[in-house]
């Protein structure tokens, strides 16, 4: 399928890449690698997102997106359904790469391969002698793995990766800036909304939950693309099995994130909500209010663990 990718990029002009809402380090880092090799190739290329993007993601020298009223072809990365599109839709034809155990092999084109540690390495493969590996496009990558692995601390860690990132590293990633900007620049507004949640934590046995609200957010003067990584911090309790983190967004629906330390609890969790993910990090979007759902999520988290 990778080489099918390929000829479609030899084969065609114009592109746009979309990936889900609420963008992480591999969304941005795989659109933004793809847009910057498609553009060296001398394709046009341009990215969209729904939501806005965390500045710590943001890598420069940034693209300069090139939008087409009629793409030839719309990329999906990281994208396990089209729904996680919000309200965007794509334009031409449909090619789609991800690693997300829970795709169903939607599009035209569909590279989905669950061993893939991220979608960034996916890319990654895709590239890897197809195409020049910038510092630009090396530091976007790196991100993005960086970003699902933990910091190389989950479970989706395979010797591989290392012999990956160290030639991301060679060709001009530099490891300790990325860290730093993912591990280290969190706001004060982080931290607030982080001790509130804290202070809400649930515990059912190995099972943790806690939420935001709306007027959490309203009163700490903080954006919801402050409450990213919260998640990663309950789930740094020690003797957790599942942690579930659930957040009120302005449009009625919940946002829900969930983290799992060894077997599919995430997943499975996700599923039973209509969501989707990895075995041990996925979430789902529902409709109602984050401090009522939290029970009912919890209940059927400890199902699985």
């Amino acid at each position: 399928m990778k080489a099918k990718i390929i000829e479609l990029i030899q084969g065609k002009r114009t592109f746009e890449i979309l990936t889900h809402e609420l963008p992480d380090e591999d969304a941005v880092g795989s659109t933004s690698a793809l847009a910057l090799a498609l553009s060296g190739l001398g394709k046009k290329a341009g990215r969209i997102y729904t939501t806005a993007i965390a500045e710590q993601y943001i890598i420069p020298p940034v693209h300069k997106d090139y939008l087409c009223e009629s793409p030839e072809v719309s990329f999906l990365l990281d994208v396990s359904d089209l729904e996680m599109l919000g309200n965007i839709k794509p334009k031409g034809m449909i090619a789609v790469i991800d690693h997300h155990k829970s795709n169903n092999g939607y599009g035209d084109i569909s590279w989905v391969d669950p061993k893939y540690s991220s979608t960034c390495e996916m890319i990654y493969d895709l590239l890897y002698g197809f195409t020049k590996m910038t510092p630009a496009i090396a530091s976007n990558l790196y991100m993005g793995i960086f970003g699902d692995t933990g910091g190389f601390t989950h479970t989706n860690i395979k010797p591989r990766i290392f012999e990956i990132v160290h030639d991301l590293t060679k060709s001009g990633a530099d490891a300790y800036s990325i860290a730093l900007k993912l591990k280290r620049s969190k706001t004060l507004w982080y931290y607030k909304l982080l001790s509130r949640a804290m202070e809400r934590l649930s515990v059912r046995d190995t099972v943790l939950g806690t939420y935001i609200t709306k007027d959490d957010l309203t009163r700490l003067g903080a954006s919801p693309l402050e409450a990213s990584g919260i998640v990663e911090e309950i789930a740094s309790i020690g003797g957790s099995e599942l942690c579930i983190f659930l957040r009120d967004a302005d449009d009625g629906m919940v946002r829900c994130s969930m983290r799992s330390r060894t077997g599919p609890a995430a997943l499975m969790t996700a599923l039973a909500f209509g969501g989707g993910g990895h075995e041990c990090a996925a979430g789902f979007s529902i409709k109602g209010k984050a401090s009522l759902l939290l029970n009912r999520v919890m209940e059927e988290g400890s199902k699985w663990v």
